[in-house]
């Protein structure tokens, strides 16, 4: 009986979905290898059909049988009719297996997705190695690192208490959860934290960041 044809993008697109089950059925040598065959499929151009279809057949190979069929079988329900982002299963789409796997971001599918744009939509700049280990710095679809510009008091020289809340709130750890923090409206003030950068309000900044993650400033 012959293989039913799938699409690469589709099955890529509905292991992004479950990642954290198919994660463990690959390990990490063979995630190591799919990782090799996605970076190849984001910087692939014009080629990225035939990109896909390695990185497709790269997972499928490496799944014990159960779970490559049941790909097999989100793949097959789905045909090359529209660009590659078009192509979701539940929600996630190719990219999202990029970003999972080549960078670790976790603020993809169809609801972490739209905040991780809300937040790159923001004003920032390319990152540069050497920089303060404690700036926020956040990754789009593309996989280049940014730092938001907020951060900055002038130029290169961060704000003190950018340095300090981010310390509280392990942006280090939890970049999007920091950058979410300082950008989106809360109950403590009119406005965004970033807004209160430069207003002699850093001690107020501070204790709230504290009273987020429940440790004592020690005041």
């Amino acid at each position: 009986m012959a293989q039913v044809r799938v699409n690469p993008f589709k099955v890529l697109a509905a292991c992004a979905a479950q990642w954290n089950s198919y994660r463990i059925l690959l390990g990490p040598a063979a995630t190591r290898v799919l990782g090799q065959r996605l970076a190849e499929l984001r910087t692939a151009g014009g080629d990225r059909d035939a990109a896909a279809d390695r990185a497709a057949r790269t997972l499928l190979d490496a799944l014990p049988p159960d779970a490559a069929a049941a790909l097999r079988e989100d793949g097959a329900q789905a045909r090359f009719t529209g660009p590659p982002s078009t192509v979701l299963h539940q929600g996630y789409g190719v990219q999202d297996l990029c970003m999972i796997v080549l960078d670790g971001n976790p603020m993809v599918g169809p609801v972490y997705g739209p905040v991780r744009e809300r937040l790159l939509s923001e004003p920032a700049a390319p990152w540069h190695e050497g920089g303060d280990p404690l700036l926020i710095v956040l990754s789009g679809d593309d996989g280049r690192r940014r730092v938001p510009l907020f951060q900055f008091e002038a130029g290169t020289m961060p704000w003190q208490a950018v340095l300090d809340v981010n310390s509280v709130l392990r942006a280090d750890l939890d970049p999007w959860g920091a950058a979410d923090w300082w950008l989106s409206t809360g109950t403590w003030w009119q406005g965004t934290p970033a807004t209160l950068l430069g207003q002699g309000r850093d001690a107020e900044l501070c204790g709230a960041a504290h009273a987020l993650v429940g440790t004592d400033t020690g005041e």
